[in-house]
């Protein structure tokens, strides 16, 4: 029992040394900062006059968030090269081929949509599309920071890392804050039967708070990876201030 106490403790610590510099942090950080000023520049000018209007919209936050992924990843292996890796004497291993990365995008972005899905359905299941609708601005971001505080509380549970639990509740309390402020201002009133065409204006209203409501989840909950990524660099600097020499 105390062999796989050890052995378990010792996985952790080698699935935490890639989070040891705050890189991760910042780099996801400033993504989410990025993609929070996109949402909110969309949820202020959208107008949904039609359907292409609408498509235009998660055409491009899907861009950004595909190649902002692929960006980051890039960017995050080229500081671990020359940052990281050169202070604690360690190295990067093989390199991840092609098929290996598509693979890792793929489970990223099923990972990232398959609960928002999951949320989409059960709301429609146990609510009317009118109901639905009116409190999509409530429950979207609170369904979303709920979503993201359990991944990184999991996280935080694989690799060891005790921050990543800390940002966990930091995303579900600016979840739940975003909701109750979305509940305060008000919310739209659409009938039983309704049909959520693009068009109609109550519609936009809700497309648009919606939007707005996720970019602001998303820009509160990236300025505490970047203040989290940077206090941890810095511990990091200060505890291997020079590459590692190894002794003769």
């Amino acid at each position: 029992m105390q062999t796989h106490v050890q052995i378990d403790s010792v996985l952790k610590r080698a699935r935490g040394y890639w989070f040891v510099d705050g890189f991760t942090e910042i780099a996801a950080g400033v993504f989410f900062i990025l993609l929070a000023g996109i949402l909110l520049l969309q949820g202020n000018m959208f107008q949904a006059s039609n359907p292409s209007h609408f498509l235009s919209v998660v055409g491009v936050i899907s861009l950004v968030k595909l190649f902002g992924f692929l960006v980051t990843v890039l960017v995050l292996w080229w500081l671990k090269d020359n940052f990281t890796y050169p202070r604690t004497g360690f190295v990067r291993g093989n390199r991840l081929t092609a098929a290996q990365v598509l693979t890792l995008l793929r489970n990223a972005i099923l990972f990232l949509l398959l609960p928002i899905f999951g949320l989409l359905t059960v709301s429609v299941l146990l609510a009317t599309v009118g109901g639905v609708l009116s409190f999509m601005p409530v429950w979207f971001p609170i369904g979303v920071g709920t979503i993201w505080a359990v991944l990184c509380i999991l996280a935080g549970e694989w690799t060891g890392v005790v921050r990543f639990r800390v940002l966990g509740i930091l995303f579900l309390l600016a979840g739940l804050a975003v909701g109750i402020w979305q509940w305060t201002v008000g919310l739209s009133v659409f009938p039983a039967d309704v049909r959520p065409a693009l068009n109609q204006p109550a519609v936009q209203e809700v497309i648009n708070r919606g939007l707005s409501g996720l970019g602001v989840l998303v820009l509160i909950s990236g300025l505490p990876l970047v203040i989290s990524g940077l206090v941890t660099f810095l511990q990091y600097r200060k505890a291997n201030p020079t590459p590692y020499v190894e002794e003769a």
